[in-house]
């Protein structure tokens, strides 16, 4: 196999590996940085005065690879991902100090060109499964714009490839959408969706319903935290988000949604009205049908 002329990100995106929500920053993202994670191996040598009898060898082992994303924008879903806080009404909110939090794994694929003199003739993808966010690197200085450098760590499962590489005759493009009915057409299988855990319970018809054991903060319900997104592509559908005035309801009523069709309605954990702690996120799955 001949060698290939890559260069140019020419697409970045960064994948929720529990919502499977997907962002796409290769219009911003300008330089990744890899290097490998390694067990390194241990030479023992047998020697006697100027003579050496024997040798034992371990090899180096690749067990992942750190990765370095420069952004040349500060992208705050990105940031909320790979840093583990949250998205608030007014921007983003990090972890409280001193505090560990469960981030979610993320999947991170980068689309290279190939090229054959002055043509693109493929693309080229690199794959890194499994990754760790890190405290993100900025400066903030007088006449420069702020480039934040994010940081993570992608250590493959068992068996897994530390990174896969593949080929391409195309980027992806944005998917098409179905023509969307109107919300009082639609209903979802079983004519009711239901799911709980132990903060909130959710029920789905044509509008989607959390309510809460507890009050949370107004100040967390946003489209962000409280979202209803297509499964197979993860594009948002638009609507209204609405909190009751125990503070303990929230309401999703979409605009339209398409029929025959799979969504994931997500409450992601938010902050509890007296400051005790954050909720559980909840995402749920359920497919539309037409009903008139």
């Amino acid at each position: 196999m001949e060698g290939k002329s890559l260069v140019n990100v020419i697409k970045c995106f960064v994948i929720n590996e529990r919502t499977h929500e997907k962002f796409d920053i290769a219009d911003t993202a300008s330089e990744v940085g890899v290097e490998p994670i390694l067990s390194e191996g241990k030479r023992d040598i047998l020697r006697v005065k100027n003579k050496i009898l024997a040798i034992n060898e371990t090899e180096n082992i690749v067990i992942g690879y750190k990765l370095k994303l420069k952004d040349n924008t500060f992208n705050l879903d990105v940031m909320s991902l790979v840093d583990g806080g949250q998205i608030t009404s007014n921007g983003y909110k990090s972890t409280g100090a001193g505090q560990v939090v469960d981030k979610d794994l993320f999947t991170l694929e980068i689309y290279t060109e190939e090229k054959d003199y002055s043509r693109t003739v493929g693309y080229t993808i690199f794959k890194f499964k499994h990754c760790k966010g890190k405290a993100p690197k900025f400066s903030i200085k007088d006449g420069e714009f702020i480039v934040p450098e994010f940081e993570a760590e992608s250590i493959p499962f068992r068996g897994e490839s530390a990174v896969e590489i593949d080929s391409a005759t195309t980027i992806p493009t944005e998917p098409i959408p179905d023509e969307p009915e109107p919300i009082e057409n639609i209903g979802v299988e079983g004519g009711t969706v239901e799911d709980t855990n132990t903060d909130v319970g959710v029920e789905i018809t044509n509008r989607v319903v959390w309510t809460f054991t507890e009050a949370i903060n107004q100040d967390d319900v946003t489209k962000t935290n409280f979202s209803v997104k297509r499964k197979s592509d993860n594009s948002l559908v638009d609507g209204n988000v609405t909190i009751d005035t125990t503070k303990k309801i929230i309401t999703f009523i979409p605009n339209s949604l398409a029929i025959d069709t799979t969504y994931i309605a997500e409450a992601k954990a938010v902050n509890k009205l007296d400051e005790s702690g954050t909720t559980t996120a909840l995402s749920t799955e359920f497919k539309t049908v037409k009903i008139k």
